[in-house]
C-alpha cells in the first residue's frame, strides 16, 4: 500500500511539472505579445511541439509501467460506482410506493444506509433490503412493545454489548437510519456466519417461527424484484 501511495505522490508530482510549464509557456507568450515580440517562429513552435511529444510518450510509458490496466480499473471503478447509485435510486423508489409516509430525502438516506452497510457487514443487499422491509415497513422510527426499535427492529437490551463495541452506543440512535441500518445489517451477518441455511439464520434473527419469517420474506423479495423489472421496463 506504501508503494502504490509512494507511486502516486510520484505521478502527481510530474503531473504538477508537466502542468506548470505548459502554463509557463502561455504565460510567456501572453507577456510578450503586447510589447510586439513575435514568439510564433517557426522553430519555438517546433520546440514547443517536441516538448509536449516527449511528456506525452514519458507520461504514457510511465503510466504503462507502474499503473497496469489504468484504464481498465478506471472503467470498473465507474461501473461499480454506477450500479451502487442505480441501487440506491431504485430502493428510494421501492421505499416511496411501499410507504408512503416516507419522504424522498428519508427514503434516499434508508437506501443509502442499506446499501452501505449490506456491502460492509457481507450481507445480501436484496436480503437486508427484504429484513427492513418486514421488519419496519421502512419506517425508521418504528418501535415494538417488545422492545424493539428502528428501520431493522434490533432489540437494544439482548444486543447492546456488540452493538456497543461496533460504535452504536445507545438505544435512541437506532432511529436514525443509518444506525438501524448498520445494527440490522450486523446482526444478520452474524447469524448468516453462524448458519449454513439463510432460512436459520433469518429465523435467529426473528426470534420465532423461521418458516412464518421466510414466507414474510419471500413476499418482500418478490415485491422488491418486480419492482426492479417495471423500473427496468419504463
Amino acid at each position: 500500500m506504501l508503494h502504490n501511495l509512494r507511486r502516486s505522490i510520484i505521478l502527481l508530482f510530474l503531473l504538477s511539472i508537466a502542468i506548470y510549464m505548459l502554463a509557463s509557456l502561455g504565460m510567456i507568450a501572453s507577456f510578450m505579445a503586447p510589447f510586439d515580440i513575435e514568439v510564433g517562429h517557426s522553430w519555438q513552435l517546433s520546440q514547443a511541439e517536441e516538448f509536449i511529444n516527449d511528456w506525452n510518450n514519458f507520461f504514457k510509458d510511465y503510466a504503462s509501467q507502474y499503473f497496469n490496466d489504468l484504464n481498465g480499473k478506471l472503467s470498473e471503478t465507474g461501473a461499480a460506482y454506477d450500479e451502487y447509485m442505480s441501487d440506491v435510486e431504485t430502493l428510494s423508489g421501492f421505499i416511496k410506493a411501499q410507504n408512503y409516509n416516507i419522504s424522498s430525502k428519508m427514503a434516499f438516506r434508508i437506501a443509502s444506509a442499506l446499501k452501505h452497510y449490506s456491502i460492509k457487514y457481507g450481507v445480501p443487499f436484496d436480503l437486508a433490503v427484504a429484513v427492513a422491509h418486514v421488519e419496519s415497513h421502512f419506517d425508521p422510527e418504528a418501535k415494538s412493545s417488545y422492545g424493539a426499535r428502528g428501520l431493522m427492529q434490533v432489540v437494544w437490551r439482548v444486543h447492546s454489548a456488540l452493538l456497543r463495541a461496533n460504535g452504536i452506543l445507545n438505544e435512541e440512535i437506532l432511529f436514525q437510519p443509518e444506525y438501524g441500518a448498520a445494527a440490522g445489517c450486523l446482526l444478520l451477518s452474524r447469524y448468516l456466519k453462524d448458519n449454513d441455511n439463510v432460512q436459520t439464520a433469518l429465523g435467529r434473527y426473528y426470534g420465532g417461527d423461521k418458516n412464518v419469517y421466510w414466507n414474510r420474506i419471500l413476499r418482500s423479495l418478490n415485491s422488491y424484484q418486480n419492482h426492479i423489472k417495471q423500473r427496468t421496463v419504463n
